[in-house]
């Protein structure tokens, strides 16, 4: 897969953007898991998620592909960053297989899926949205 590099003064300001982007949506996912709308939670976590993700590899000054697999913009995140945080989201990614799977599910079964997201699978896909956020967060200042 080829990379492409932004201009990096303007990756930041879209990086940005990418991020609050990402953290409204995970706000709507929020609210709408408590108005138990199930879908609707499932799938803003999963576009929340992947947008936090692409969001730092913007400012990593990588173009993100064109894919909604989270595990995969988390495996290149961390060969790009390599080293300890590299490890950190390898660990992350292992240690949470299970959920991030879910989560990736949500898109397509909340828009698609017979039968619908229940309350569990959307309170996965929240939960584990919501340490993505954590996670790139933490990665920001790197």
């Amino acid at each position: 897969m080829r990379e492409e590099c932004l201009d990096n003064s303007m990756s930041i300001d879209v990086a940005e953007d990418f991020m609050r982007r990402a953290e409204e949506y995970l706000v709507v996912a929020r609210v709408s898991f408590e108005r138990g709308f199930y879908n609707a939670a499932a799938v803003n976590a999963e576009i929340a998620a992947q947008l936090s993700i692409k969001a730092l590899l913007i400012k990593l000054g990588i173009e993100p592909p064109r894919t909604h697999n989270i595990r995969s913009l988390l495996g290149l995140v961390a060969n790009q960053l390599g080293g300890s945080a590299g490890e950190e989201i390898r660990a992350f990614v292992s240690g949470n297989r299970r959920e991030l799977i879910i989560l990736e599910d949500s898109r397509s079964l909340g828009q698609y899926g017979m039968p619908s997201v229940d309350r569990d699978r959307a309170e996965i896909a929240l939960r584990i949205a919501e340490s993505i956020i954590e996670l790139v967060r933490r990665l920001w200042s790197l």
